[in-house]
């Protein structure tokens, strides 16, 4: 029996939360993306949704501006690591979907319907999710057209994963424009609060990025911890869930709640999430 009915991963790719440990690697010492895009907006960064999830929660010794810990999120919070010895665009997006199977690598998008489950992926025009070929796959360009895939899912029946990928962070960070970073922040944490109020109790939302992009920084993509907070209205008690190693801990969380457990790379937090 699954613990949840529907998973959500909405990808704010290159919302990074501050250097990783191998940043000097990667040209990237002094990288953060969520940092330095607060800092340019003084106080009027407004992020309550995500604020309440837990985001300030996430770097509580190193506190963001305007997005101060709560003291009772409604999600899990935590920070992810890319553990591949790359940094390019797809690097954290392969890591987190795909693993070895017997013969050759696979992809949790291919695993999910070979078992029978819906995935519907959805992002710009990038290869890796161009060869998803048995997921539903919807090419988009804007952060409104993710978060309709998402409310339109919401109204279908089916078991299973939606991921969309949000293309708007991408050109801001590219183009080293922090109030556009700010300004797309702001917009997509109201939408994510519809989301959130129409959820059921048995779907689970994901929130992550798979790369990050400082704006202030010329280097792209930079090296950065990334996000990741859990939430569902099912699970009104929640609590940390520390510095994850590899991405790959996210698509072994879905596979593990489909009972594909048998198939990740990673280390599931399912069981973190539902004690």
């Amino acid at each position: 029996m699954v613990a949840f009915h529907r998973i959500f991963v909405i990808d704010f790719a290159s919302l990074g939360l501050g250097e990783a440990p191998d940043a000097n690697r990667f040209q990237s010492v002094g990288a953060d993306t969520l940092g330095h895009v607060a800092v340019s907006w003084a106080d009027k960064l407004n992020l309550p949704t995500l604020q309440q999830l837990g985001l300030g929660n996430i770097r509580i010794d190193h506190p963001l501006p305007g997005i101060d810990p709560v003291e009772t999120p409604t999600g899990f919070f935590g920070r992810l690591h890319v553990s591949a010895q790359t940094n390019r665009r797809a690097t954290g997006l392969r890591e987190m979907w795909d693993y070895n199977g017997a013969t050759r690598t696979e992809s949790v998008f291919d695993t999910l319907p070979a078992a029978g489950y819906t995935v519907t992926v959805a992002g710009p025009f990038l290869s890796y999710l161009e060869t998803q070929s048995l997921a539903e796959r919807v090419q988009l360009g804007a952060n409104k057209d993710a978060f309709r895939i998402l409310y339109d899912r919401l109204s279908q029946p089916e078991s299973g994963l939606t991921y969309v990928l949000l293309p708007e962070f991408r050109f801001a960070g590219e183009h080293q424009n922090t109030q556009a970073f700010g300004e797309a922040l702001m917009l997509a944490d109201r939408y994510l609060a519809q989301l959130m109020h129409d959820m059921g109790a048995n779907d689970l939302l994901i929130i992550t990025a798979t790369h990050a992009d400082d704006p202030t920084i010329a280097v792209t993509p930079t090296r950065e911890y990334l996000p990741l907070l859990a939430y569902s209205p099912s699970r009104p008690s929640t609590h940390a869930l520390g510095i994850r190693r590899t991405l790959a801990d996210v698509g072994a969380t879905v596979l593990e709640n489909f009972g594909l457990a048998g198939h990740a790379a990673g280390h599931s937090f399912l069981n973190e999430i539902t004690q």
